[in-house]
């Protein structure tokens, strides 16, 4: 159901937010993996991140999560 809605979004150009993941550049520091974060979605896919506001720890949890993907993508390769 998820991919469905993702695709009616991008084929109907409907520029609705949805949670989606997409590779982050700067956003709340982090940048250069992909994270789910609530995107505009219209007919060119991820048009812009929605921006979120978050605590301190919050950050924290974020920043600590995009560091566990980085290194488990870069034993990958």
């Amino acid at each position: 159901m998820s991919v469905r809605r993702i695709c009616e979004a991008i084929v109907r150009d409907e520029k609705s937010i949805l949670p989606v993941s997409f590779i982050q550049h700067d956003n709340h520091g982090v940048s250069d993996v992909a994270l789910s974060m609530p995107a505009i979605v219209g007919e060119n896919g991820v048009e812009n991140a929605v921006p979120i506001s978050l605590n301190e720890e919050e950050k924290k949890a974020l920043m600590e999560s995009a560091e566990t993907l980085k290194a488990a993508a870069a034993d990958l390769f």
